[in-house]
């Protein structure tokens, strides 16, 4: 089942488990394996990641029960799984959130359904009922309710739409390959753990922090008379098991209560569950354009099969509050009865804007009075960039109000050292920068990485926002929080994390780089794609000249787009590297000592990222843990970007002895990531200098690249 790790997808691995002794499930998701909690956070005392239940922990844990993080977007990886585990049923659950760029809605959403059903008939298997999860918002706004599955789908939001293209493509696509498939559209479904997005999850832990005293009895809610059809997730389990026991193939089914239920009611029974009838006032909360006023389900064709709900909603919502209010008895369990220690918990939760927007610039000086009022403003950059891009903003920033200031810092990976650290700091506090000033960082890598170190240790951290005009910047640098400046000793070794309040990237501003700085930042954008994004690592491969040599603004734009993308969701679940050994590591063990090597001067990091992925591809070709054709493809698309670019050997095999300095960072332990495939990776132990060396060697004499690395 895919979306193993979701909220439905966690209780419908439970109920199936308890229901069949003999079953195997293999879940599958993007998300790393969590076996206590989900992936999305809830709020109790700050943000913190949504627990499991008991039963769902425990299923979790179950020997029958597997998990796989994969992207299903990655077609021969999933075709291997397929073929390995020979399922006889399929339940996709997985889908954007709501709120999504239609871009990720629609990759998400459609992209991995049409890869499942391709893999499924590629996956040489007999084929296998598919269970198709889809969303009663695919009805839209109906003029009657409840509604039937025969009645004409009106997406009002593109949520729904992409839901609605997801079962067109699926019917299409299930009739050319002959497969059986049904549909369950579901409705409202609720229970604890609950992302508080849904309008349930939402008021019930409201007023569970009411009722424990953690907040003012004050609750905020958008519209109270909209209906719609709530039902326990436990119900929306077992009815998903009822349509793969007994549901016809080929046929739509509507899984709710059949219940009409407005957002008042479900707000009273909840008071009244924690005795709070009367003690509440409400702060209304503007509804969203696309919210429907009455959403409602007829279930006949489901109850045909026998099904009825058996949870009432007035102890769902009771069994959602109770699930907080728990946390908080579990919190003072752990807390002890020892009267000489005392813990202090610190959450942090970091939560920010990344806007990828051609023509940004121009709307940021209003964007950022919007962002911040009145706030100083001390914009920092290079002098190339100022007189492009900065000058512009500053005269801007002041039409519009904002006490605005620019500093210019010396260009070149040089500048990104204590030296021009202490100066910057030095000229911050001769302006009177106090710690509610806003610094805004704009240009390339270097000046996100400085001007963010700055910010985290001036006054012990100040708000700062990225505007990032490189392409390297906008799809890594600009975003993650990782700041620091160099030493002689290694690159980025005294540095913090500090995340921005906000990133804005005008990919227009790439049309001015300097042709080797496209490339360099070209060279993470491949680490990227070889990271899960395999359709990133095709578009580069099939649109060289456009990017480089054409600049196409349209193909700039979306590079950009999937690259954020993919970093942001390999960084959210290590958002503080706490686990050193994530992938996007890929090409850096080497290029960061490369840099060290030619003291930071005469090559860009994106060109050291560069060799540092060529020598990575070359090691997993001669271990036979990448495919000779598949490694080829990595390195010619390097040199189609006159990746990297011409380097002395034996400066390159010199630079493997600072590998002693990312020891350090990395506690001693040198995993080095290699790709295994176009989009896929692997996470080994120690390499030793000499493996690295020979892997230097033969592409030195490999016939793209090999004239690049000179004896």
């Amino acid at each position: 089942m895919t979306g193993a790790q979701g909220f439905i997808g966690r209780y419908f691995v439970a109920h199936v488990l308890e229901a069949l002794p003999d079953v195997r499930i293999l879940g599958v998701g993007r998300s790393p394996e969590q076996r206590d909690h989900f992936t999305h956070h809830i709020t109790w005392r700050g943000p913190v990641l949504a627990p499991l239940t008991a039963p769902l922990a425990a299923a979790a844990r179950d020997p029958r029960y597997g998990y796989v993080p994969l992207d299903l977007n990655d077609r021969p990886r999933l075709s291997e799984l397929l073929a390995q585990f020979r399922p006889d049923t399929v339940v996709h659950l997985a889908a954007a959130l709501r709120d999504d760029p239609p871009e990720h809605l629609v990759s998400s959403n459609v992209g991995s359904l049409v890869s499942l059903i391709e893999a499924i008939v590629g996956g040489d298997l007999p084929p296998p009922l598919l269970v198709l999860g889809s969303s009663g918002a695919v009805y839209g706004a109906a003029t009657t309710v409840p509604i039937d599955e025969q009645s004409a789908c009106s997406p009002l939001d593109p949520y729904a739409v992409s839901k609605v293209a997801a079962e067109n493509m699926a019917s299409v696509l299930v009739q050319r390959y002959g497969l059986q498939t049904i549909c369950a559209r579901i409705f409202n479904p609720l229970g604890p753990g609950q992302d508080e997005r849904h309008v349930c999850g939402r008021i019930c832990s409201q007023i569970a922090a009411i009722a424990a005293g953690l907040a003012d009895p004050v609750l905020e809610l958008g519209t109270l008379t909209a209906t719609r059809d709530f039902v326990d997730v436990r119900d929306v389990a077992r009815a998903l098991f009822c349509l793969i026991e007994r549901g016809q193939a080929g046929a739509t089914y509507n899984v709710g209560s059949g219940m009409e239920t407005s957002v008042q009611q479900v707000l009273d029974l909840a008071l009244r569950g924690a005795r709070l009838t009367g003690a509440v006032r409400l702060r209304p909360m503007p509804a969203r354009p696309s919210d429907i006023s009455r959403l409602v389900g007829r279930t006949d064709r489901l109850a045909a099969l026998g099904f009825t709900c058996i949870h009432d909603l007035a102890d769902s919502l009771q069994e959602i509050v109770d699930y907080y209010l728990a946390l908080g008895d579990r919190a003072q369990e752990d807390r002890g009865e020892a009267s000489n220690l005392y813990q202090v918990e610190v959450r942090s939760h970091h939560s920010y804007p990344v806007h990828v927007e051609p023509g940004l610039l121009a709307e940021l000086p209003g964007r950022l009075e919007q962002r911040f009022g009145r706030r100083r403003c001390v914009l920092v950059s290079e002098a190339r960039v100022a007189r492009l891009y900065a000058e512009p903003l500053l005269y801007g920033c002041r039409q519009v109000g904002l006490d605005a200031h620019l500093l210019i810092v010396g260009e070149g990976e040089t500048s990104k050292s204590l030296t021009h650290f202490q100066e910057l700091v030095n000229r911050l506090q001769g302006l009177g920068v106090a710690r509610r000033s806003v610094l805004v960082n704009i240009g390339g890598g270097m000046v996100c990485d400085l001007g963010g170190f700055v910010a985290s240790a001036y006054l012990r951290g100040i708000p700062y926002v990225n505007v990032p005009t490189s392409l390297l910047a906008q799809h890594d640098a600009a975003i993650g929080g990782k700041v620091a400046v160099n030493t002689p000793l290694a690159k980025n070794f005294v540095g913090a994390f500090h995340h921005p309040t906000a990133v804005y990237c005008d990919p227009a501003a790439l049309r001015t780089l300097h042709r080797r700085d496209l490339a360099a930042g070209v060279a993470e954008a491949i680490k990227v794609a070889l990271c899960g994004e395999p359709r990133l690592f095709q578009l580069l491969e099939t649109r060289a000249d456009a990017l480089l040599d054409a600049r196409d603004p349209k193909l700039l734009t979306e590079v950009v787009q999937r690259s954020a993308a993919r970093k942001i969701a390999l960084l959210a679940p290590d958002p503080l590297e706490v686990d050193l050994r994530r992938v996007l590591n890929l090409g850096h063990t080497l290029a960061h000592p490369l840099e060290v090597e030619f003291g930071y001067e005469g090559i860009r990091h994106g060109e050291a990222v560069a060799l540092g992925l060529a020598v990575a591809t070359q090691v997993a070709v001669e271990r036979g843990t990448c495919p000779e054709k598949d490694g080829d493809r990595i390195l010619r698309l390097l040199a189609a970007y006159e990746l990297p670019p011409r380097l002395p050997l034996d400066r390159c095999e010199a630079a493997c002895s600072h590998l002693g300095a990312i020891r350090l960072v990395r506690d001693g332990r040198l995993h080095f990531v290699l790709p295994s495939g176009i989009g896929t990776v692997e996470i080994v132990p120690e390499l030793d200098e000499v493996e690295l060396v020979a892997a230097l060697r033969a592409l030195s004499r490999h016939p793209a690249i090999g004239w690049r690395l000179a004896a």
